[in-house]
Parts: structure tokens; sequence; C-alpha cells
């Protein structure tokens, strides 16, 4: 028996740090997956994005309408008793706006920016909707893996969560949804929920959670949405300057420019000379082959690599290209060069069917060379983001970069003399990066927007992440961590501070903090204690971010 699904992906606030985002939202490529996979099993599925309903609230005091997201004891009582919290009417509007009243069960996704504004916002809407309507709800969704990583911070609203909301999946959740649909309906031979991947349920009292499941990358399915708020607004293709110019501006300029661009585009050029298009995301490939200490994709129960076939991924664009009428693809991908061979057939396949669309990936600097950027320029990419992190060679040999500097130079250099774009994705605070390590990484960032082989980068600070090699063996790098009491109310204090910031009315002098709270922190042993590297770590942030010359002619 197949079941009637409603899905809501739970809004975010990032329309209040870029207003432009209130007519603009990036298709959500974890809904179209979920929703392929789940309407290829046979069920009848309904998707609603609320990202693209927070217009509604662009005009409004948004401040003091969100902030009993903020008081966790408010949510706490809620999600056990129902105790009203005085967003009531956000909730009847976003859950009115979706299929939840007629479907037979309910999924929602929890957002993934590791914000509370998403997370307790979806789980109040689970909660109503269980409440008024009386349907199973199953949570999915990125900041769980948040939550599960810093669950000892979040005890409180696990208990509640283990007690109230029974069916949630951490990590890619196609198949785990599908199988826990057979169960409820009682289908031969379906696992109970306490055995599906990625299942979070209590064990004997304890807080337990199985191996996530790989991901299906099965391709993503928007039909159904509706597409217009997904829309960019380019220039006619015609003349060719203009096809240029789109070019310019939706890849070679910083991604979160894309809506302010296409708003400029909708209020300057005439009926004739506009182009809504839709930039489709697309993944094919997911984990990582190394190890970097930092990154969760270090830890011991990491799943192993999983990708498509070329051939299969090149079906799969051909596909999405004529069923959305576009010419451009993000992926999204760990690195789409993580072989060579697939690159070689990839783009070969890409020529043999004359398939003409431009699109942007990450990469790594490893095995590039000028043969292989020929081919990923011929076969439409125009823009490369490659993850730095440090260019330090002590840092770097520290947390298992596996990085070669000269390489790095040369493929920026060769990327800029074929025509494709390029960032990096930079770290500072990593532990024992002095002033000279971190000169270093400045100077090579410094050097290469200067030679034009880069055209942006970001930059991030580091925090701890429990599961990665330095969070789980802090000992094996000269670090001490450090969890801060009350650390939950005191990132739900932050969290609001940050927003009233940014809904501030214009000319209101606020003291916007300078970075959401970090819930641990660590010291180095026999070094630098955490208050000492906190200060750094700013005043690192601050001077790499003064290494950002916009020069945007539109």
């Amino acid at each position: 028996m197949n079941s009637k699904i409603a899905l809501i992906l739970t809004p975010s606030e990032i329309p209040f740090a870029d207003p432009a985002f209130f007519h603009f939202s990036p298709l959500p490529l974890s809904l179209g997956v979920l929703q392929a996979y789940l309407r290829a099993e046979g069920h009848a599925v309904n998707s609603t994005d609320l990202n693209t309903r927070m217009q509604r609230f662009a005009r409004q005091s948004a401040f003091k309408m969100w902030l009993p997201l903020f008081d966790k004891d408010l949510i706490l009582r809620n999600l056990e008793d129902g105790s009203p919290t005085g967003m009531e009417e956000v909730l009847d509007y976003f859950i009115g706006e979706s299929e939840a009243a007629s479907s037979e069960i309910v999924g929602i996704s929890t957002g993934a920016n590791m914000s509370f504004f998403e997370i307790h916002l979806a789980f109040l809407l689970g909660r109503r909707i269980q409440e008024q309507m009386g349907k199973p709800v199953v949570f999915g969704g990125a900041n769980l893996d948040f939550l599960w990583q810093f669950r000892e911070v979040f005890t409180e609203l696990w208990e509640v969560i283990m007690r109230k909301l029974p069916y949630i999946f951490i990590g890619p959740g196609e198949r785990s949804m599908a199988e826990l649909l057979a169960g409820l309906s009682q289908r031969e031979g379906a696992r109970p929920y306490q055995q599906l991947p990625g299942a979070v349920y209590l064990r004997d009292g304890k807080l337990t959670r199985n191996l996530e499941d790989l991901p299906s990358l099965v391709r993503p399915d928007f039909q159904g949405l509706n597409l217009k708020p997904y829309t960019l607004c380019c220039k006619a293709a015609e003349p060719a300057e203009s096809a240029e110019a789109n070019l310019v501006h939706y890849y070679q300029w910083p991604v979160y420019l894309n809506p302010v661009v296409s708003e400029l585009n909708r209020r300057r050029l005439a009926e004739e000379e506009r182009k809504e298009t839709l930039f489709i995301p697309y993944v094919f490939n997911n984990h990582c082959t190394y190890r970097c200490a930092f990154c969760v994709q270090s830890r011991e129960d990491r799943p192993g690599v999983v990708t498509k076939k070329a051939r299969e991924v090149v079906d799969d664009i051909e596909a999405l290209l004529t069923e959305y009428h576009t010419e451009h693809i993000r992926f999204y991908n760990n690195a789409f060069n993580l072989s060579v061979s697939f690159v070689k057939e990839f783009c070969h396949l890409v020529w043999e069917r004359g398939l003409k669309f431009y699109w942007s990936d990450c990469a790594r600097f490893n095995n590039l060379t000028p043969e292989l950027i020929d081919l990923l320029y011929r076969s439409g990419c125009r823009k490369l983001v490659f993850g730095l992190d440090t260019a330090s060679e002590k840092i770097a040999q520290l947390i298992d970069k596996r990085l070669d500097l000269e390489q790095a130079h040369r493929v920026l250099r060769w990327c800029r003399e074929r025509g494709i774009w390029t960032e990096v994705e930079v770290i500072v605070g990593l532990p024992h990066e002095g002033e000279a390590e971190f000169q270093e990484t400045y100077d090579f960032v410094r050097e290469n927007l200067e030679q034009g082989n880069l055209n942006g980068f970001h930059v991030n600070r580091y925090y701890i992440v429990p599961s990665s090699l330095l969070g789980s063996k802090p000992e094996q790098y000269g670090i001490r961590l450090h969890c801060p009491p009350e650390g939950y109310e005191k990132m739900l204090r932050r969290s609001a501070e940050i927003l009233m910031a940014l809904t501030a009315p214009r000319g209101e002098t606020i003291n916007n903090p300078p970075y959401s709270y970090q819930l641990w922190r660590y010291s180095e042993v026999n070094g630098r204690a955490v208050e000492q590297l906190t200060e750094e770590t700013e005043e690192k942030f601050r001077r790499m971010r003064g290494l950002v010359t916009p020069n945007f002619r539109f």
C-alpha cells in the first residue's frame, strides 16, 4: 500500500541577513532527491519549501515575532505538553501552505545551517501537526547531525524529542523513510524503525543512533514545486556580450550576489531582454577519500566514497537540461575530479551528445593538469572551488591535509589561463597556527589574488567538530577541549542577538556579535589559552577579510 506524503523544508533566517533572499531561494537539492526516491517507490509526494513563503514576513518587525524560537524553556514545554509559544499563527500559516492536511504522513527537514531558528521551528511545526492532525511526522536534515554531535549539550532537547517525536533520521534518509513507510503500512518483510540506517532512538534508556545510510544519488525531481521563486533573471543570450555577462555575474562573482544581480536585471532590463533561468543543483559523489583531522569526514565510522558512473551522470544531466529548460548546473560534490578517468569519460560523453551547458563544482588540486583543465572548460566548467584550508606546510602536516602548494599555485594559474574562475576555502584559528603560519596562508591568497589566479575566497573560523580526529583524539594534536556550561542557552542567546542585529531598522546602531556561539573551544597543551586563541582568531579573520576587494561592475 503506497502512501500520500507531505514533505516540508523548514525556512531559514538567511533572508534577514540579505533581503534579496526574500525574492529568491536556491532549489532545495535534498527535497528534490527525497521526492524523486519516494515517487520512484510509488508514493504520492507533495513538497513545500517554506523558504519561498518568507516574503510574507519581509516588512514586519521580525525580531519580536521570532523571539520564542530562542527561549529554551518555552520550546521544551511546547514539545512536552503543547504549551502555547505565541507563534501559533505563524505555525498555522506555514502548515496551511503545505499539503500536511491532505496527506497520511509528513516529513520535515530541520535545515542545514546549524541554526536554532530552523531546528526549533521544525520541531514546533511537527509537534503542532501531530497535535492537531494526529499524523506521523518524520524528521531529517543536516541540523540533526549537529544536534547529535553535541548531544551532551542538548540533552534536555533530545530527552523530550525521544518522548514526543519518535521518528528521527540522521544522514541520507531516502531508503530509510521508504522502509519506514512500508513498516507503518505493515508490509511484509519491512524492518522495524530501530533497525533502519540513521534512526535515532532509546535503547535501554540510552540515546542511540544507527550508522547512517549511503546516499542514493538519484536524479532530483522538482516537479510540483512552484519554480518561479527559484529562477534567476539573466540577460537574453543575444548578443554574445549578454551571454558573457551572465557567466561573469553568476559564475565569476560570489554566489551570494546571485539574487542581487537577478533583481537588478528585473528592474533595469526590458521584458524582451530578460530570461528567467533555473540553476539546477545536482550531486553524483559523496564522502571524501582523505581524512583531514579537522573535518567530520575524518571520523572513525565514516562511510566510504560513493559515486555514480560518468554515463549515468551525463544521462541525468541531459534529462535535467531538457526537463527544466536550462543550461546551468550547479554540482555539489565533494570534488568533481575524484577520478581522472571519470573526468575524461564525462567530458567526452558531453561532447558526443552535443550538450551545451555551464557548471561549477568543488575540486581538488592533486590530479589536475593543463590538459584536464582544458577538458573541463570545453565541457562547460566555468568555476571551481578548492579546499585550500591552510598554506602552511606545518599546519597541513598536522591535520594531514596532503596538499602540494606548488601544485596549488600551478592549478590556479592554469585555470585562469583557460578561462575557469576559481575560489578557495580558508580556515583561520587551527591548532598551533601562529603568526608565521597564518602569514603563509595570507600571502598565498594575496599573491594569487594580485596575479589574477583567484577570483575570490571564503574565510572560516575553525571550530571543533566532536567526531573529527581533532575532536575525538585531542591529546594526539596537543590540545585540550573545553565545553563551557549552559552552552544551549548561550547559543540561543547569541542567535537572538544576531537576529536582532539583522532585523534592526536602518540607521539604528546595533552591536552585531562577530560570530555565532561556539559550543566547544580548545586550548593548547603548554601553549595558548582559550581566550588568547579566540582573540587571535578574530584578528586573523579580520585581516584575511581585508583582502576582499570587490570589483563588481554591473
